[in-house]
């Protein structure tokens, strides 16, 4: 099965990945979508601390 990675660009070649499954039908879940915006703006709160 292929497998998806949701990742975030973070200083020029930096990547941050916020949610990675295994693939099973050809549109992106979106409850993965939202779990990997709720990373991100984890990541980015506390990146600022």
């Amino acid at each position: 099965m292929p497998e998806r990675f949701l990742y975030a660009g973070w200083d020029k070649n930096r990547f941050v990945i916020l949610s990675h499954y295994k693939k099973k039908k050809d549109k992106t879940d979106p409850r993965e979508v939202e779990k990997a915006l709720d990373r991100l703006d984890d990541w980015l709160e506390r990146k600022e601390k």
